[in-house]
């Protein structure tokens, strides 16, 4: 007597990005399961008439809008002032370097000195990433010796 065959499973398909792919995939082997398993599973406790949360609100209500308009008129006063190309390139190039020694002085007090030096060297090469950290290191020095 020959055993009764049972039909093939089905096969569906799930679109998804990388990024949520990867994220259930992740899940899955948390709980030792296969994807295909860990979708079935996941699925089959989701009470599809329940509602879903409304989504976040994506527009401005009218203060916000009115905060928002001022706010780039102030921009666009500053940076499209009487003043020439010139200074306002000027301007934008020291507050660039600004943040950026900001931001290097905060590496070096979180101590990452060897990733800043390996960033700058990545940029700009070996000797001036080197003599890079060395004024800024000599400059944070004296401010310490300065500070009461």
């Amino acid at each position: 007597m020959r055993r009764k065959r049972r039909p093939p499973p089905r096969a569906h398909s799930i679109s998804c990005t990388d990024a949520e792919w990867e994220r259930v995939r992740v899940l899955a082997e948390r709980r030792g399961l296969s994807m295909s398993r860990y979708f079935v599973e996941s699925g089959l406790n989701v009470d599809p008439t329940t509602e879903a949360p409304k989504p976040p609100r994506l527009v401005l209500d009218e203060a916000e809008q009115r905060r928002l308009h001022d706010s780039l008129v102030q921009i666009a006063k500053r940076t499209a002032a009487t003043d020439s190309e010139e200074a306002v390139l000027m301007r934008i190039r020291n507050a660039l370097a600004f943040l950026v020694e900001a931001r290097m002085r905060e590496m070096m007090r979180d101590a990452r000195e060897y990733e800043l030096k390996t960033l700058l060297t990545d940029l700009f090469g070996e000797r001036a990433a080197a003599a890079t950290v060395e004024r800024l290191n000599a400059r944070m020095d004296a401010e310490v010796l300065d500070s009461p």
